[in-house]
């Protein structure tokens, strides 16, 4: 990972909440901070194995507290952060096979680097996870500080052992504040993302047909992500399917096929690189009727009206309303309408505030949002759309832009 964090952003929160420092360890922020995360610290293997400390003077510099093992992982993929904090158990092993692999001989660039990044972080190695943190954070005089921290539980013992100011603030909102806007790397790799979910999507529309098994579709649309290094979210990955499950979110079904006349919502989610992807499409099994056509048609047209009105400052619940108004001049009912514009990113939700899915939000330069499309009808199904876009200075762009005709499985 390359340097993810928008530090004049992070720095601008901070001085909002009257913060002097964040302290991150959840695997979310910590690799969104640091810009890398071992394997250990993404399998969440334990609760706190990785820590950043970002404060808000740029004159402090940021630290990063590793375990002494994740040190060769480091080494190949390295932070922005410069200064790294060790901790390391009495019980492990790992300290006297890496001291010892090095005698063997410095023979490629990984030892070389061990090498030097032991012999400059080694001396200050701590026991434990706790004292690794709290001796980075009073190195850098922020004993005393206004902390706030994105795990309340150890926010607690950081006060008793006499660190920072009681009580420390809960960072989980702040920092997805901080993340909701977007930096241009983060961009590039979501639009990666979002190119990889359209080949998925475009696989499992290939594949579709009336009488295929639903959950066919899902290990189509799984096998696309994994051959192109792209995980799928949740259990299923495909969150909706045919019939019922169009409209209800339920398990993938072997039984359950596609029939015709069913609706057939194909709402996409995965992640690449820790982001998160999120499309959306339609299709009907057989020929559309006019009334199945008429909602989607309203879907779509929703959609549209709520790109072209897009640019910062635009509040979502203003969306929310043109979307309701502009499906009810197809003369469908309003109140079947769902609409959601989310953040996406490290987490496929991203909201500034904790009322935002409820009360909305403004819109900012760099943010990168979905706005799902649900109009649910009890006889016909669900008609569902969205795609991510960028929110620029004059409107939005379509981070990958896919047909949206309504799909038709034969």
């Amino acid at each position: 990972m390359a340097q993810l964090i928008n530090l004049d952003r992070a720095r601008e929160q901070m001085a909002r909440e009257g913060l002097d420092a964040l302290v991150l360890v959840t695997p979310i922020n910590t690799a969104y901070a640091a810009g890398t995360a071992s394997e250990f610290l993404l399998g969440r293997f334990e609760d706190w194995t990785t820590a950043v400390v970002l404060a808000r003077d740029p004159g402090i510099a940021p630290a990063l507290i590793i375990p002494e093992f994740d040190l060769p992982y480091l080494i190949e993929q390295p932070s922005w952060i410069e200064d790294v904090q060790l901790f390391g158990s009495p019980w492990s092993s790992v300290g006297v096979f890496m001291g010892e692999t090095l005698e063997r001989g410095l023979s490629n660039d990984l030892r070389v680097g061990l090498a030097e990044a032991r012999a400059k972080f080694g001396p200050s190695q701590q026991g434990s996870f706790l004292d690794g943190l709290t001796k980075a954070l009073r190195d850098r005089g922020l004993e005393r500080a206004k902390l706030a921290i994105d795990d309340l539980r150890l926010g607690r013992k950081l006060e008793e052992a006499g660190i920072g100011q009681a009580p420390i603030g809960d960072a989980v909102q702040l920092m997805r504040r901080i993340r909701i806007v977007k930096t241009p790397t983060e961009i590039k790799l979501i639009t990666v993302g979002a190119d990889i979910n359209a080949k998925a999507l475009a696989a499992v529309i290939a594949e579709g047909a009336a009488g295929t098994p639903e959950d066919e579709l899902i290990r189509v649309y799984r096998k696309t992500l994994v051959d192109h290094d792209a995980r799928w979210l949740g259990e299923r990955g495909m969150m909706f399917g045919t019939g019922d499950a169009s409209t209800l979110s339920l398990p993938a079904s072997a039984e359950r096929t596609l029939t015709p006349g069913d609706a057939v919502v194909l709402d996409c989610l995965g992640t690449y690189q820790g982001y998160h992807m999120d499309l959306a499409r339609t299709a009907i099994v057989g020929d559309p009727t006019a009334d199945q056509k008429l909602r989607y048609r309203a879907v779509v047209d929703a959609l549209e009206a709520v790109e072209d009105a897009m640019r910062p400052g635009v509040h979502t619940e203003d969306l929310r309303e043109l979307t309701r108004a502009t499906v009810a001049k197809h003369g469908l009912r309003r109140e079947l309408v769902s609409v959601t514009t989310h953040g996406i990113g490290f987490e496929v939700f991203e909201f500034p505030h904790e009322n935002s899915l409820v009360e909305g939000y403004p819109l900012e330069l760099g943010m990168v949002v979905n706005t799902e499309v649900f109009y649910r009808d009890p006889d016909l199904g669900a008609f569902h759309l969205e795609d991510s876009v960028v929110v620029e200075a004059d409107g939005c762009r379509i981070l990958r832009p896919v047909d949206r005709d309504l799909v038709v499985f034969q």
